[in-house]
């Protein structure tokens, strides 16, 4: 599969569910994260300031980590697993096709 096609995968099931994210920092060590992007958990965006556009970066993904209670990112290219109820993907790096 291509890098885009499981990342669509991974950000579909994040908009349905809380699931578990294993990955490598930019330090080298693994983190585990349970992160979402489902509307109930994150927080109330101020509606008096202007909601800013941004470019989609399609190598990085934006959740909220629900034990960190704030919003993280990782690199597509640093995930080792994957898991939601919907989608489970215990080896991402094996599963991406060299682009």
């Amino acid at each position: 599969m291509k890098t885009s096609e499981v990342r669509k995968e991974i950000v579909d099931a994040l908009k349905e569910d809380v699931a578990t994210v294993t990955f490598v920092k930019k330090d080298g060590t693994e983190r585990v994260m349970k992160a979402t992007l489902q509307t109930e958990f994150l927080p109330m965006r101020d509606s008096s300031k202007p909601k800013v556009e941004r470019k989609v970066n399609e190598d990085v993904v934006a959740v909220f980590d629900t034990e960190a209670k704030g919003f993280r990112s990782f690199r597509m290219d640093s995930v080792v697993s994957f898991f939601s109820t919907r989608v489970a993907l215990p080896d991402v790096k094996g599963l991406i096709d060299n682009e």
